[in-house]
């Protein structure tokens, strides 16, 4: 009778689906709950409200997908976090090759951003006038969320369960759980989020790193959302006293 040893490669990706699961439901009950949109909505100014609750929106997940996974993770099983994968891009995927990838997000982007399901959802922060300091916080809110994100689901996830069941199998695992987590968007959102993850785990895989894909999510999110407020009537860009309203 043969028996299956639990390998350190088991280990670690029984860990990352672990973590991924766990933090993505804390994540998700903390940042989206009925108690958290009613404290901001309480305690601060209409219009600001939408600011900090983007804000503790897209931190939470940063500790909950990146900060927090990624302490535990590195500390159990004493790796560097240059293994899942920070740095060293080999064999590297040409710059031109992740170029036209970004142009052909934004392009869809702005195709996508004309419909009203769309506009009506994004931007996160439902605010009327958006100047430079809304662009800016909107960006660099996503920036924290998206590093947290892809570092959880094409670095330790997608790495992982590699290493411990083989590329394809790995890359299964990870365009199911990228397509759960989609359903709250709706069906379409949910639909589309499958080819755009195995665009994002076939570049991590091809760099041995992450931080592509998290690119290219950026571009993804900041590109739509700047095409939603564009196309939405209910919302202006203005560079000069923005957040009014």
């Amino acid at each position: 009778m043969t028996t299956h040893s639990f390998t350190p490669e088991l280990a670690r990706a029984v860990a990352a689906l672990l973590f991924i699961t766990t933090g993505y439901a804390a994540y998700y009950l903390t940042a989206f709950s009925g108690r958290a949109r009613r404290l901001f909505k309480k305690r601060i100014a209409s219009g600001k409200n939408e600011v900090s609750l983007f804000l503790f929106q897209k931190l939470t997940g940063f500790f909950f997908l990146g900060l927090l996974p990624g302490a535990i993770f590195f500390q159990l099983f004493a790796l560097t976090p240059e293994r899942y994968s920070f740095a060293g891009i080999h064999p590297p995927v040409p710059v031109y090759v992740i170029v036209l990838l970004a142009l052909l997000i934004v392009f869809t982007a702005a195709f996508s951003a004309k419909k009203h399901d769309i506009y009506s959802r994004i931007p996160h922060m439902r605010i009327r006038y958006w100047g430079i300091k809304e662009i800016a916080i909107s960006a660099g809110g996503w920036a924290i969320y998206l590093l947290a994100y892809e570092f959880i689901f094409r670095g330790l996830l997608l790495f992982s369960t590699a290493e411990a069941w083989g590329v394809w199998p790995a890359v299964l695992i990870n365009l199911f759980f990228y397509a759960v987590f989609h359903i709250p968007n709706g069906r379409k959102e949910t639909l589309a989020s499958i080819p755009f993850g195995l665009v994002l785990c076939v570049v991590s895989l091809l760099s041995g790193s992450f931080l592509p894909a998290f690119l290219l999510h950026l571009v993804l999110s900041v590109s739509t959302e700047m095409f939603a407020i564009h196309f939405n009537p209910e919302m202006e860009f203005r560079f000069r006293g923005a957040l009014r309203g």
